[in-house]
């Protein structure tokens, strides 16, 4: 049945539609995970957006009778629910080469209160992932105040996880991001001068941290010291979206510096990434500039992944070649690349030169959240651009 018929038929029942504002949460096995539902209405039928925090992003909305099914095409995911009143119960669902993920979901009609940051809370910390005496990761955990509320981000060495969003009742912390790829959830109190806590990844990953105030001393390893390269020309061959294999020695990179970006259409932060990489392909293509996507991506049936891609491609208006290369696994990625060491990260930059060869890569991406890191990084990308470009 149509989305707008069945809303007509609704309204004329006295049952009241899923427009509106919604309190939305994912029941992870460790915790709640909130976020923001908006579905509004027009005469062309139903819409959505999914936020975090000040950052949204728009959904599909379809409604059959009690039935609302919230379509995140960005990701290939959705969340079906039943309309019940004031509440919305259902799961969501997001399909890649592990299996099915599904997670149970939760609404309620109205908004969720803004509470910021105190002082306690709000500022930059140094933490480390992972049980105490095993294997720790790095990550600064940064906090501030917004309209909505508490936002803030993670990073680690190879880039941010994007914006969070959440909550900070006085010593309790909770930030969250749900996008329809990223299911994170971190949650933590203060034990002194401590911050204690667990970083909840999908349905049922919890890792424990600590983390204390940021002392400027060095934490994270730099992006351009992760992965590294061997000194021949880089080498490749993919299919394109139409089924043919691009080369390294296709005539459109021949003598260009070329980047190369490895992503993937599933990586909210390569998302975050790509319009600054078609901002630099706009900008430097006429000096000898050019750019090719190899995407990893999640389910390894082409007809499925080349259909994201092109959406991909459209939604940023990518005018560079995108080659499908295989699939989102960091060991099988790196089997694809084998003149790479230590390939650890989506998106990874690489620069090269008019000969070929490997001049630079960066690990990772830093995302508008993380403010003048993201107006660093660009201006760094621009400067090794620039480098590039004047050598002969």
């Amino acid at each position: 049945m149509p989305a707008v018929l069945s809303l007509a038929l609704a309204l004329q029942a006295g049952l009241p539609g899923p427009e509106g504002p919604w309190r939305a949460t994912l029941d992870l096995a460790g915790g709640t995970l909130p976020f923001r539902l908006e579905i509004s209405r027009s005469p062309e039928g139903l819409a959505g957006r999914l936020c975090n925090g000040s950052a949204c992003d728009p959904v599909e909305i379809r409604l059959d009778g009690d039935s609302v099914r919230i379509g995140i095409p960005d990701y290939d995911a959705t969340i079906a629910a039943r309309l019940r009143g004031d509440s919305l119960t259902g799961s969501y669902r997001n399909v890649g080469n592990r299996g099915p993920r599904t997670i149970p979901f939760r609404a309620a009609r109205g908004r969720w209160p803004a509470e910021p940051p105190g002082a306690l809370l709000a500022g930059s910390w140094d933490a480390h992932f992972g049980a105490p005496g095993g294997r720790q990761s790095p990550r600064v955990i940064r906090v501030w105040a917004a309209d909505d509320g508490t936002e803030g981000t993670i990073i680690g060495n190879s880039g941010d996880a994007g914006l969070f969003w959440g909550d900070a009742r006085g010593d309790s912390l909770r930030l969250a991001r749900f996008d329809g790829s990223y299911v994170y959830l971190l949650t933590a109190r203060l034990d002194g001068d401590t911050l204690r806590g667990i970083w909840h990844a999908g349905l049922r990953s919890q890792t424990p941290f600590t983390a204390v105030r940021t002392t400027g001393r060095p934490h994270l390893t730099a992006p351009t010291a992760i992965t590294r390269a061997d000194t021949a020309p880089f080498r490749f061959a993919f299919p394109d979206l139409d089924g043919r294999v691009v080369t390294q020695d296709d005539p459109r990179l021949r003598g260009k510096v070329v980047m190369v970006d490895v992503f993937g259409t599933w990586c909210p932060t390569c998302h975050d990434a790509a319009p600054v990489l078609v901002g630099l392909h706009r900008d430097y293509r006429a000096r000898g500039l050019e750019i090719v996507g190899l995407a990893y991506e999640v389910t390894g049936d082409s007809a499925v992944d080349n259909r994201q891609l092109r959406r991909y491609r459209e939604k940023f208006g990518i005018e560079f070649p995108l080659l499908l290369a295989g699939l989102n696994d960091t060991d099988l990625t790196a089997a694809t690349l084998p003149q790479l060491a230590n390939f650890t990260a989506y998106p990874t930059t690489l620069f090269l030169d008019r000969r070929g060869r490997v001049r630079r890569i960066h690990a990772g991406f830093y995302g508008p959240a993380t403010g003048a890191q993201h107006d660093r990084l660009v201006a760094d990308f621009r400067a090794e651009i620039e480098r590039l470009l004047a050598e002969r």
